[in-house]
């Protein structure tokens, strides 16, 4: 959403609804997406176990083609394994012949260069900007390997508040969100118009 958040996805090809930062969190360009507590640290990632379902939405704000403040619906994710360290992650992905995700903290997985994000002004350099997510990861080293259900990172569906309500019934905080039962996220689904992650399809 900024000059040089658009001139690095230009530039290196990225899908224009990623996280910014030199540490890709959640990363959704692994081919098991990642989450860990880099970002939320024990108020999200620890509370989740394996099977359990997440729901991303982008905040809410005007993106391109649609006229009014709204979300987008980037991932639905199942957590298909449970790490209580990112190196006991690496080397599950190491040892399935996979690429590490950026947000995986290990010495031999560097961030993204500067130039692959938005490049906040707050930050002057990445190592700056990586000691602080090595500070985090130490504090809770919690990493979720994930099956994407739905991944969606060039055109995601709109999401207004009004989906929302007829969804919960109310717009839910999504910063450090709530628990939702089945039948509110099968409804969730069917007001967006993903029926292909449905519970046990």
């Amino acid at each position: 959403m900024n000059r040089r958040g658009k001139s690095a996805i230009v530039r290196y090809g990225i899908p224009p609804f990623v996280d910014y930062s030199c540490r890709r969190e959640p990363d959704f360009e692994s081919r098991f997406p990642s989450i860990t507590a880099l970002c939320r640290g024990c108020n999200f990632a620890p509370r989740l176990n394996e099977s359990d379902i997440i729901i991303y939405m982008t905040v809410k704000r005007k993106y391109p083609d649609f006229d009014c403040s709204h979300r987008r619906l980037t991932a639905i994710l199942m957590v298909l394994k449970r790490f209580e360290s990112h190196k006991l992650a690496a080397e599950w992905y190491q040892d399935s012949g996979l690429e590490l995700p950026s947000n995986c903290m290990v010495r031999t997985n560097a961030p993204l260069r500067l130039e692959e994000t938005s490049n906040l002004d707050r930050y002057c350099n990445v190592s700056r900007w990586d000691a602080i997510y090595w500070k985090r990861s130490r504090e809770n080293g919690v990493f979720l390997a994930c099956k994407p259900l739905f991944l969606e990172l060039y055109s995601p569906p709109v999401i207004t508040d009004q989906m929302l309500n007829r969804a919960f019934g109310r717009v839910p905080g999504t910063e450090n969100p709530p628990s939702i039962c089945n039948s509110q996220y099968e409804k969730f689904i069917d007001v967006v118009g993903v029926p292909k992650c449905r519970i046990g399809a």
